[in-house]
């Protein structure tokens, strides 16, 4: 990587630290919170990324350096990028001598990760707990995962090139096999229900507490959509997507032609931001016979978001007026209309649209509502099918009694 791309990098990665910290200072009173939610799990990624893993880039680069100097060695125009560092170990005694000089650093990372394991057996608050936790991640990852594979492409740090290119085979096969085998195991715990919801007991307990009870209900019943929908809901939350994928795929099994999936798969999706698919689905959520008004402006409104992170601002739009068709208090439409129309340079209309949200007694507050409440939609759910199978029931019954007469 060239020492202009490198510069770059540093400026683009300082921007967005600076960026962090200010961010940090302005949540300060939320991060004190006994639950870390989506943003604060966002925030403190920004943190680990580019406030810790820096510093640990720095240590990767010194060990590398101080390695080479005991060995016998020595490095000459190293380079560092804060989250990349190029040092090309020279004039080592032996071949042999490489692969402890260039994966001396490799070493001091996994060290400091297997410190900070045992802090997160003390329960720190959970915003710590998070950030914690993401660092142990980032380290194993990036080095058992992407730095190899970028040093097979030719980029990243030239720690593996370097191996790839001068190491003797018999030392590289026996790094790649230890790697190899670390790697297995990580992806094991990372895709662990048990280690995930432990973590997640850390900086979410409430959360991980009515996930157990959400997955010990499910094991029961399997076939119950409002619990394999609720599941799905709660290991989302908890940043468990695969397992949310998972219940997914299970619901379109038991409930193909129930409103849970469609749902389920809107919300999925756009949590993804896979926003066409979860337009689409969300529009067909709201297409189901006998659903009352509120619930179909749910689905409307939460159509209307997709579309615009789709960036369809008309189609938006027109989401949000058949929203408000069937619920003239639906904050979530209010809220996109005023985003669209202001992308639209619409100013008096966006103004228009909050004026009548205050009107309406709405706190114009839409945290944690969009695309919708997961969990209060659900529950309208809920109430709906058991409505229409109240009714099913009841028309059959009238059959029952015409035909008897």
């Amino acid at each position: 990587m060239s020492e202009l791309y490198t510069n770059i990098l540093s400026a683009v990665v300082l921007a967005i630290a600076a960026g962090t910290i200010v961010e940090l200072w302005k949540q300060r009173h939320g991060l004190l919170s006994d639950e870390v939610g989506e943003e604060f799990r966002s925030l403190s990624w920004r943190v680990v990324i580019f406030l810790i893993f820096p510093f640990v880039v720095w240590m990767d680069l010194r060990a590398s350096i101080l390695a080479t100097e005991f060995l016998g060695g020595w490095v000459k125009d190293w380079h560092y990028g804060l989250l990349w560092f190029s040092a090309i170990p020279r004039s080592l005694p032996s071949a042999d001598l490489l692969l402890p000089a260039l994966f001396a650093g490799v070493l001091v990372q996994f060290l400091l990760a297997l410190c900070l394991v045992p802090s997160l057996f003390f329960r720190p608050h959970p915003f710590l707990a998070s950030v914690i936790t993401q660092t142990i991640s980032l380290i194993l990852a990036s080095n058992l995962i992407l730095d190899p594979l970028l040093g097979v492409a030719g980029a990243g740090s030239s720690r593996w090139q370097i191996a790839y290119a001068s190491a003797p085979r018999d030392g590289l096969l026996l790094i790649l096999a230890l790697y190899l085998c670390a790697s297995l195991l990580f992806l094991f715990a990372a895709k662990s229900k048990t280690i995930r919801i432990w973590l997640a007991e850390l900086t979410s307990p409430a959360l991980a507490e009515q996930l157990r009870i959400a997955i010990s209900e499910a094991k029961f019943d399997r076939n119950n959509q409002y619990q394999c929908c609720r599941l799905a809901i709660l290991f989302d939350k908890a940043g468990m997507k695969s397992n949310a994928a998972k219940e997914l795929q299970h619901l379109s099994k038991i409930a193909e032609g129930s409103i849970y999936l469609p749902f389920l798969e809107g919300l999925l999706s756009y949590k993804k931001r896979h926003y066409k698919k979860s337009r689409r689905a969300f529009e067909a959520a709201a297409s189901f016979r006998d659903l009352n008004e509120t619930l179909r402006a749910t689905f409307f409104s939460a159509a209307a978001c997709a579309a615009y992170a789709d960036e369809d601002t008309e189609g938006s739009l027109n989401l949000c007026d058949r929203a408000l068709e069937f619920d003239d208090k639906s904050l979530v439409a209010r809220m996109v209309k005023v985003d669209a129309y202001l992308r639209l340079g619409k100013k008096e209309e966006a103004g228009e649209e909050v004026l009548a949200a205050i009107q309406r007694g709405l706190d114009c507050d839409v945290e944690d509502k969009i695309p919708m409440d997961p969990e209060l939609t659900l529950r309208q759910i809920f109430r709906y099918q058991k409505s229409e199978a109240r009714n099913k029931e009841l028309a059959k019954s009238e059959e029952a009694a015409l035909v008897e007469s």
